[in-house]
């Protein structure tokens, strides 16, 4: 029925012996000619078997979890309050435990585990709060051995990114199992100091989805034993993130795009980002942008103007030249509704808020640029998500060797304000994200370069009919 002209042939396919190439093929005809008749159901555990044999189980695994995280990073989670217990009797739930904490001058949590997304938007909506003047800390301890390192990066997300957040990641084998299983435990330390310099403490026990049990503590040595063992094995950790300085004073931001110069140089990157990154912008388009966006918003006016932006060509030079000249590779997946939306209005998703959009011009010779180095360039290439694929709501990108930095998108980039991004320094997590990148992403889930510089040039008359009306 499928007009092979052995069987032979279809038995080293379904054998494996073809390659995972072979295989696909025999796949794509097998649902095209529909000669099994097969239910919507048995489609998808095919396509699911034929991944796993591609992949391997592990690899399978890790990429729906990759995935997931990468659809779920920016979406609240609306679910039931964390309870808290004592013994089997409800005495109220973790949100108004931390309200209270807040009213005082300070509070400081040592975690270790917990990694429950509800905990963390709880923690999140109670210490992150604009109208509290309470000091917060929080130092956090996390397991990344195997593959929890995706769900547990997964889960701590909306707190991940604030700078009362310090979490160390604790490594499969960095110690002793039976030191391993206190790292792997589910224990909240909460030290609270009042307005009247009083210390309340109270220790936390997750022990079930949700449910916390809570100890009271009269006295810090029924707590300090354990938080001293964290704290004298904390130099074998690592850092789970590392920050970048995000101020608002125009000498801060030449410090910020410095860091990122440092952080791109001579590094293959695997990038997903909605539209057109600003690394991809040659200075001289860039610059007249910035010169009439800080003049318009008074970010930078009068006689300061004219030599922060000398330094800001300088550096921004260096790092588009790295883009374009570095022998290294550059992969970035765009989506094709931002990359629209970026031809017609010259507004980029994380375009600086002091800076004016691209005029229709601007955007051609970008997008052109773009389009030649796809087709030209062995070491830089870009690709559009299929139609079918929902891009994810916000920027990854592996900067191998250096760390897996996540950013919100849509924030203009206003350093003061929504604007929050992190670095996952973490080495199986950044490992798992270019495996998935590499192995998942580019091999199912983006166009063929053909149609990918197809759609650059309807991008490219989109901007030039813009421009030929002007």
């Amino acid at each position: 029925m499928m007009s092979y002209k052995s069987r032979n042939s279809i038995f080293r396919i379904l054998d494996g012996e073809g390659g995972s190439l072979a295989q696909s093929a025999f796949f794509d005809k097998l649902m095209r000619d529909d000669c099994l008749h097969l239910t919507q159901q048995e489609r998808e555990a095919l396509a699911q078997a034929l991944e796993v044999s591609r992949v391997g189980v592990s690899s399978f695994l890790s990429n729906i979890a990759m995935r997931e995280m990468l659809m779920d990073v920016g979406k609240a989670v609306d679910g039931d309050p964390v309870l808290l217990i004592n013994g089997s009797e409800e005495v109220g739930d973790l949100a108004q435990l931390l309200a209270c904490c807040v009213k005082g001058k300070r509070v400081c949590l040592t975690i270790t585990g917990c990694c429950d997304r509800q905990i963390f938007e709880t923690l999140s909506a109670q210490l992150l709060r604009q109208d509290i003047e309470c000091e917060v800390s929080v130092t956090h301890y996390v397991y990344t051995g195997a593959d929890e390192v995706i769900q547990n990066i997964s889960a701590i997300q909306p707190m991940l990114y604030a700078s009362c957040y310090t979490a160390y990641s604790v490594e499969q084998g960095m110690f002793s199992k039976e030191r391993e299983r206190l790292y792997r435990s589910n224990f909240i330390f909460v030290h609270a100091q009042g307005q009247d310099d009083r210390w309340h403490r109270r220790h936390l026990l997750l022990v079930d989805k949700r449910t916390v049990c809570v100890i009271e503590c009269p006295s810090e040595m029924d707590m300090s034993v354990i938080e001293t063992l964290l704290e004298a094995d904390r130099p074998r950790m690592l850092p789970l993130k590392s920050e970048f300085a995000l101020n608002h004073a125009p000498t801060d931001y030449l410090a910020y795009t410095e860091d990122y110069r440092l952080l791109e140089h001579n590094k293959p990157i695997y990038t997903i980002k909605l539209d057109v990154p600003i690394n991809f912008i040659h200075p001289d388009i860039l610059v007249p942008s910035v010169l009439d966006g800080f003049t318009q918003t008074g970010f930078v006016a009068g006689e300061e103007l004219g030599p922060l932006v000398e330094k800001f060509y300088r550096i921004h030079l260096m790092r588009w030249e790295n883009f374009f000249t570095k022998r290294k590779a550059t992969h970035t997946i765009f989506s094709r509704q931002a990359m629209e939306r970026f031809a017609r209005t010259g507004v980029q998703a994380d375009h600086f808020f002091a800076m004016r959009p691209y005029t229709p011009h601007e955007r051609v010779a970008i997008l052109q640029h773009i389009r030649e180095h796809t087709m030209k360039n062995p070491y830089f290439k870009v690709y559009f998500f299929k139609e079918d694929f929902c891009p994810p709501e916000i920027e990854i990108g592996l900067y191998e060797g250096m760390g897996t930095l996540i950013t919100k998108a849509y924030t203009h980039y206003d350093l003061e304000g929504d604007h929050v991004e992190a670095l996952i320094t973490q080495k199986e997590f950044c490992s798992k994200y270019k495996e998935f990148f590499t192995q998942d992403l580019l091999v199912g889930q983006v166009l063929s370069e053909s149609d990918t510089l197809k759609v650059l040039d309807e991008l490219i008359g989109i901007a030039q009919g813009l421009a030929e009306e002007k």
